[in-house]
């Protein structure tokens, strides 16, 4: 009888494991998104998913996989802080530039930076931009006033601890963090065993470009790897409790400055280097990752030892965490992903109009909107959600159907810089020259501060236009 209990408990898991990797299957196609790495782990029980490949026709993506953690790189460095503060190496209110005891290159004269403190950085209230120009990070406004998110002041900070501990970022991290934790494929620089493992190749430029070890985004790893951090994280291991519970706990308001109003913002918050989000489920820390076409995210629910982490190259890659969290945590409000804002306004009136175009021609994009607007003269499709999914299909090498997506957006915009630009990228790319500079020359007209559009139009009429 044991036996069939426990034959029957391993079918259950074996099937229910089976229908979660064929949704999440499911939504990573529907974003054009060729692989993923994730890890689950609820109770220590952890369960892998590493699908299809790293681009169309890339390698295959493996648990070895090396992705560009982007923004994931911040929650590493803050551990990192929040262990030198617990042995008194710097004081969390002390400002910066008493211990940099120099001029730091990327301000000015402007007295407000010396308020900056690693608090202040690790919460986001530095007043600093996300990241600066060549002349400098200026403030927005004054340290410690509201949040705002900032790269510049987790630069300023690691240059302040590589300072005061006389240790470069990568030395600091393999002595905090990597080792002590076993991630034995986590660098924020690149090393040589990464050659026939990384998914982005290892061309001399991409070796380069992965030689300076940056706080805010350069770490490399996996989902194996970062995985373990964030179960330790979650304990609070090699913290002590009171800084855990410091980490975790509520330091900035979710109100982003110069950013709209949400209704998600009184559900998020940030801690010291975490988002926090309050939900059904209860208190979580979490993260996401942006660097072009790398993307990724984490999130845990300490209280619930659960967590889980995913890694995509591919720009779609943030649209589908409300998906896949659905998948494995339940479904529920994600406020985390309403508050990002990554994906579709209005995800089911474009899931609905796609599901047609195969049947109708994307020739015929125009007809599926007009006879939905037959039924309800309130129907639209946001001018964005096209948008996007305009550029899924050019990256899905589906030009001559973005094109049409590209055109049915003006015919619904008209006066839309953006769509302009837009269809003549898509006829830059078809290698229609002519019909591009047009449309990019429209845009510019619409909106004489399009550099980009400038500097194609150069471009292509110094190709010969044809």
């Amino acid at each position: 009888m044991k036996r069939s209990i426990s034959t029957f408990c391993l079918l259950f898991i074996l099937a229910s494991a089976f229908a979660q990797e064929q949704k999440l299957q499911q939504i990573i196609a529907d974003q054009y998104i060729s692989g993923i790495q994730l890890v689950h782990i609820k109770n220590n029980k952890t369960q892998v998913f590493n699908i299809g490949n790293i681009t169309k026709a890339g390698k295959k993506v493996t648990s070895n996989t090396i992705f560009e953690a982007a923004s994931l790189s911040k929650c590493v460095f803050a551990y990192t802080v929040l262990r030198l503060y617990d042995r008194g190496v710097l004081s969390l209110d002390t400002p910066l530039l008493h211990y940099y005891k120099e001029h730091y290159i990327r301000f000015d004269a402007d007295p407000r930076y010396e308020k900056i403190t690693a608090r202040m950085v690790l919460s986001h209230r530095t007043g600093l931009p996300n990241w600066g120009d060549d002349k400098g990070a200026k403030l927005f406004f004054t340290p410690d006033s509201t949040f705002s998110y900032s790269g510049e002041g987790f630069v300023f900070l690691q240059r302040v601890v590589e300072k005061l501990t006389n240790k470069p970022l990568q030395e600091l991290a393999q002595q905090e963090v990597f080792i002590p934790l076993k991630m034995e494929n986590s660098n924020y620089l690149w090393v040589d065993k990464y050659d026939s493992v990384a998914a982005f190749g290892n061309s001399t430029d991409i070796v380069n470009r992965h030689k300076n070890p940056i706080s805010a985004y350069s770490l490399l790893t996996n989902a194996h790897d970062y995985s373990l951090f964030v179960q330790a994280l979650s304990a609070g291991v090699g913290l002590k409790p009171a800084t855990k519970q410091l980490m975790f706990q509520k330091a900035s308001e979710g109100n982003w400055f110069n950013h709209d109003m949400t209704d998600a913002n009184p559900h998020i918050g940030w801690g010291l280097g975490v988002g926090v989000q309050d939900n059904e489920l209860g208190h979580a820390i979490w993260h996401w990752g942006d660097n072009g076409d790398f993307k990724a995210f984490f999130i845990a629910y300490p209280d619930r030892h659960e967590s889980l982490v995913y890694f995509v190259y591919n720009n779609a890659g943030l649209n589908i965490t409300a998906d896949i969290l659905d998948v494995f945590l339940g479904k529920q409000t994600w406020w985390t992903t309403k508050w990002l804002g990554y994906g579709f306004k209005k995800p089911a009136e474009m899931k609905a109009f796609r599901a047609q175009l195969p049947k109708y021609g994307y020739d015929h994009a125009a007809d599926v909107v007009e006879k939905e607007k037959k039924k309800n003269p309130a129907y639209q499709l946001p001018e964005d959600d096209l948008n996007d999914f305009g550029f899924m299909l050019m990256r899905n090498e589906q030009k001559t159907e973005a094109l049409e997506i590209f055109k049915l957006n003006l015919s619904l915009y008209p006066n839309s810089a953006n769509g302009y630009d837009s269809l003549a990228e898509a006829y830059e790319a078809l290698g229609q020259k002519e019909p591009a500079i047009k449309n990019f020359k429209r845009s510019l007209e619409l909106n004489p501060k399009n550099d980009y559009a400038a500097g194609q139009i150069k471009k292509l009429e110094a190709d010969g236009g044809k």
